[in-house]
């Protein structure tokens, strides 16, 4: 019934476009795909629950994973270090070695001053826009996305690659040569822990950021000697990081955030280096700056993080959804906090001063109206959060403009080219936000909170294939955006909990309600590449390459579990097994590495 009630009303459509009440779209719905990589099983499934969970997802892995090459609508990299974590996140759980080799390659390369940062382009110090924009992000997402390929890896062997290169339009400012990747990411931290104010547990932004070792000379300089530095948060400051039109700075939230973030990437890194006294320092910096993070840009006013403290001491909150989302994604926030950026971003809170409010945050018909002068569709489609809730133009007042124009190519009000709800940065969306969002919501209001969000995802696919970029920069989906498919990690870590510790491959499911069984049809570990199922009380694993990790299964129920495994010389072994202390069943790495596993819970009075 609800392919016949979709067949009438496209042809509806269809009627009202020839007629001209509706715009031309130039849409293409999304085409059948195929339950690969990610399947799922639903018991009574008369409506497509199970296909409306994955199909988002399959279909944001083949567009803009990377991995299939015939139908990626984005770039394989970008130019800035910040970028490596997502390719990263997207990559390092497949078995695409091509791309996780390419990727580890331009991390081993790439350029870092004395004092460790790392620069904002492969070729700059410099961000390559605007006059003297400089990023800071790309640090932080460095550290992560080493973390991310040696915790897939199973162990710590990248952290002793070399770099012999120097490169960059000033190789002068390129220290990095006869650093190993460990030494750079230590580097990296220690630049941020002393010149970028780490140590008093919040990202500060000042002159000082831009000294390099001697204390005296700066990298900030441009091509006539003058010193350009900006990132002082005010109103038409220079940005700090990816999100180059808005002007973060000075006591910054989004770089605070992203160094909470790398603290615990760190802990990770030096754990699995056999280190524990220094993981342990990490994870106590890491606890000071969370409470930092929410003493100083949490708004009890609004209910959400704000995005700054500038350098004269004011508040800047544009309402940013996707720095709310991370953060909770990060675990920053608590339940109370999550439950108040939920309610503000699912309509249930009306902030007062928000220039969008309620339903219409994520109302993607409400966007795509508002480029094409008229609506595109009769049925009404929630999509992506607005990346600001206030915007540029109401945040700003009579003053200048909380807005890097890029020397006047960008401007916002009434006329300007990136007037609210026309630009991605301000008012539009970028699709890659929508992974952080149902990380949070799987941590703080459960898997069924996701799949009503793929259900959202799935009828966007069907209406227009994801390949929805309508020029003008209102969306950020398609062409230079690869880090549109780190929505796939969605589905691996959050729904079915596969995600690599330190030193162990731990699989603890989120299955929501009407569905059985969760999976995923390739997947790689260490060496091991298998497919995976997971279910409430029940895992599968058939290994193509033998797996000879250690496996941490986290039941939705504890007790006792029955353990099947078939070795790789052929050998069945059974056991049974109690979830420990922390609810977890754990099979320590092997000497006869298994093909197959079966865990499944013990039946009542069963022996």
């Amino acid at each position: 019934m609800r392919k016949i009630i979709s067949v009438l009303l496209a042809a509806l459509e269809a009627f009202l476009v020839a007629c001209g009440f509706l715009a031309d779209y130039g849409r293409t719905a999304g085409e059948a795909l195929a339950q690969s990589p990610f399947f799922a099983a639903a018991p009574l499934d008369l409506f497509g629950a199970a296909q409306d969970l994955t199909l988002p997802f399959n279909a944001v892995y083949r567009l803009f994973g990377g991995t299939d090459r015939a139908h990626s609508l984005v770039y394989r990299f970008g130019n800035e270090p910040t970028y490596f974590e997502w390719i990263a996140m997207k990559a390092a759980w497949t078995d695409d070695k091509e791309y996780i080799r390419e990727l580890k390659d331009k991390i081993v390369s790439f350029p870092q001053t004395d004092n460790g940062y790392l620069w904002s382009w492969s070729t700059s110090t410099y961000w390559p826009t605007g006059q003297g924009c400089i990023h800071y992000d790309g640090l932080f997402r460095y550290v992560a996305a080493v973390s991310e390929l040696i915790r897939w890896d199973g162990n710590a062997a990248f952290l002793n690659e070399t770099d012999f290169t120097a490169s960059g339009d000033d190789r002068a400012l390129d220290a990095s040569r006869g650093r190993s990747v460990y030494e750079k990411c230590k580097a990296a931290m220690d630049y941020a822990f002393e010149a970028l104010d780490g140590k008093n547990g919040r990202i500060t932004l000042t002159e000082k950021s831009v000294f390099l070792s001697d204390g005296v000379t700066r990298f900030d300089r441009n091509e006539n000697g003058a010193t350009v530095w900006n990132n002082t948060g005010r109103a038409g400051s220079s940005a700090s990081n990816y999100w180059d039109n808005l002007c973060f700075g000075h006591c910054d939230a989004y770089e605070t955030m992203l160094y909470y973030h790398a603290l615990t990437a760190m802990r990770s890194i030096e754990t699995m280096r056999g280190d524990p006294a220094a993981a342990a320092v990490c994870a106590k910096h890491a606890a000071f700056v969370k409470e930092c993070f929410n003493q100083t840009f949490w708004s009890s006013e609004t209910g959400r993080y704000i995005a700054c403290v500038d350098a004269d001491g004011k508040r800047w909150d544009p309402g940013l959804t996707f720095l709310n989302t991370e953060a909770l994604a990060y675990g920053l926030g608590d339940a109370e906090k999550a439950n108040a950026v939920f309610d503000w971003l699912d309509g249930r809170r009306i902030v007062a001063g928000d220039t969008v409010t309620g339903k219409a945050i994520p109302d993607y018909s409400r966007l795509l109206k508002n480029h094409f002068g008229k609506a595109v569709s009769l049925r009404q489609y929630r999509f992506v959060p607005v990346t600001n809730t206030v915007s540029v133009e109401d945040l700003s007042g009579d003053g200048p403009a909380w807005w890097y124009d890029l020397d006047g190519a960008i401007c916002v009000g009434e006329n300007g080219n990136a007037a609210y709800g026309r630009h991605l940065e301000n008012g539009g969306y970028l699709f890659y936000t929508l992974y952080y969002e149902l990380a949070a919501r799987a941590d703080y209001l459960g898997a069924d909170s996701v799949k009503e969000r793929a259900k959202d995802l799935a009828a966007v696919y069907r209406f227009n294939g994801f390949d929805s970029d309508v020029g003008d920069w209102m969306e950020g989906m398609t062409g230079e955006f690869p880090e549109s498919g780190i929505l796939t990690c969605a589905y691996v870590a959050s729904l079915c909990g596969v995600a690599p510790s330190a030193h162990a491959l731990v699989v603890r499911p989120k299955i929501p309600s009407g569905i059985s069984e969760l999976g995923i049809a390739r997947a790689r570990y260490g060496n091991a590449v298998f497919e995976i199922k997971t279910g409430r009380t029940s895992l599968e694993i058939k290994a193509e390459t033998a797996f000879d990790g250690t496996l941490v299964f986290c039941p939705e129920e504890q007790g006792g579990y029955r353990v099947e495994i078939t070795c790789a010389d052929g050998a069945v072994e059974t056991a049974t097994a109690e979830t420990d202390a922390h609810g977890a069943i754990v099979l320590t790495a092997r000497d006869r590495p298994l093909k197959t596993l079966v865990i499944r819970k013990e039946q009542a009075g069963k022996q």
